[in-house]
């Protein structure tokens, strides 16, 4: 996520607040302060130190869905007290009434949120790729289905140097898709599973997670500690709510935009790019040599 500002840096902080914090074991994942002290410097990719302030995103004067002026603060629903990461007081249906229902969404919505930012990657990258060159059986994420459906192969397992060769048919493919995701799944709801390994941490087993927060564990999962310090954590903690939300609505964008066009996102990006006024969405919705698909 190009909005992540990640602390590579294992040397001193720019501020003295966050440098007198000590890293310690990551247990569940700490409430932000509401005390209004101020905000703390964060340091991006490129050394850039930025202001951050908690109490604009967490607390009772966070930035709502709707600007001041529209919306009073008195009409946010009391039960939004501004607790979660991406809590802009927006619940029009009431379904965050119920504590333990919330805390099942909010598990839902950020898995939803990590695999849509996996996803959303996985259709544009590869299709770039083989439009730059790259020696791909099949870039578009719509050719490799109708490819594996119209009874092709794909070569399901890839090494980073080369691509072995490996073609298996759709049924096949959806048995191994099964198995991997379900175990996989398995693991995250109950908390055990078999041995992983982790860049810089080595070999760990399901005990390295116990009493861990199940939705921030860190621990070897989080190699790089960015997670260190609570408050950078708590930053991070918005930017991915908020790039996994912008994933997702991408992601249904890319489905409505392939069923309208027939091509992939990278295809529709080009086009527009190279000619915005003439391939948008009033001029491809207005095109009456358009067959519409949907």
């Amino acid at each position: 996520m190009s909005q992540v500002q990640a602390l590579f840096s294992t040397g001193s902080r720019p501020s003295t607040r966050i440098a007198a914090k000590k890293a310690g074991p990551k247990k569940a994942a700490p409430k932000p302060s509401p005390s209004g002290s101020g905000g703390f410097l964060s340091k991006g990719w490129f050394g850039d130190a930025n202001q951050a302030n908690l109490d604009k995103w967490y607390g009772p004067d966070r930035a709502l869905w709707l600007p001041a002026g529209l919306l009073d603060r008195s009409d946010v629903p009391s039960y939004l007290t501004g607790e979660l990461p991406g809590d802009y007081g927006y619940d029009p249906l009431g379904i965050g009434k119920d504590p333990e229902n919330v805390a099942t969404l909010r598990a839902f919505e950020l898995i939803h949120c990590r695999w849509a930012m996996l996803g959303a990657a996985g259709m544009v990258i590869p299709e770039g790729l083989k439009a730059n060159g790259a020696d791909l059986k099949a870039g578009n994420w719509l050719d490799a289905g109708a490819e594996m459906l119209d009874g092709g192969t794909l070569d399901y397992f890839a090494v980073p140097w080369t691509i072995v060769a490996n073609p298996l048919p759709l049924a096949v493919i959806a048995v191994i898709e099964v198995i991997l995701v379900g175990a996989a799944e398995n693991y995250r709801r109950t908390g055990s599973g078999p041995k992983g390994y982790a860049p810089g941490v080595g070999q760990f087993d399901s005990s390295a997670f116990d009493g861990l927060d199940s939705l921030y564990p860190g621990g070897p999962l989080d190699p790089f500690d960015l997670a260190r310090d609570p408050e950078v954590f708590q930053e991070l903690k918005i930017k991915e709510i908020k790039n996994g939300r912008l994933a997702m609505m991408a992601t249904l964008g890319f489905y409505v935009q392939a069923g309208v066009t027939g091509e992939g996102p990278y295809a529709n990006w080009s086009k527009h790019v190279a000619d915005p006024f003439g391939y948008n969405l009033f001029t491809v919705i207005g095109n009456s040599d358009r067959v519409p698909t949907l």
